[in-house]
């Protein structure tokens, strides 16, 4: 069962970071499901390190195609995906300190942030990189 299912209300029209935010709704399903059959604890060590990994490659991704495009909120979306990151670090440095990080706390973050900004701040730039000829 499907925390967050992909659907037309998060596309951006540019294919490459369409692709790559279905693969962060993967991510976190696998947490949930997961943590649907009790499971959750035990693999969310190794999730947090591959949404972190993940986002890092996409975040990369993402402001190259808006680096090129020369789009003018850049920075501002640099700096979200700058506490995306510094918000997964700090789950991941509890996680290896031995700290105890609630798979539900986990979860609701990634899914409440990957919403509201691929649907608010990602499709602002979604128009202009269409200008610019990427899509």
């Amino acid at each position: 069962m499907s925390l967050i299912t992909w659907d037309g209300s998060y596309a951006v029209n540019v294919r490459r970071c369409d692709e790559e935010h279905q693969k962060l709704f993967s991510l976190l399903n696998s947490l949930h499901n997961a943590m649907l059959v009790g499971k959750g604890s035990s693999v969310i060590v190794p999730l947090v390190a591959d949404l972190k990994n993940y986002t890092k490659y996409h975040f990369s991704n993402e402001e190259g195609l808006m680096e090129r495009a020369k789009y003018p909120s850049l920075p501002v979306h640099r700096m979200e995906h700058q506490k995306f990151v510094k918000q997964v670090d700090e789950f991941q440095s509890d996680l290896e300190k031995g700290k105890p990080v609630n798979s539900i706390d986990v979860v609701t973050f990634i899914r409440a942030w990957l919403s509201d900004h691929i649907r608010k701040t990602d499709r602002a730039y979604g128009p202009h990189l269409n200008s610019c000829g990427v899509s």
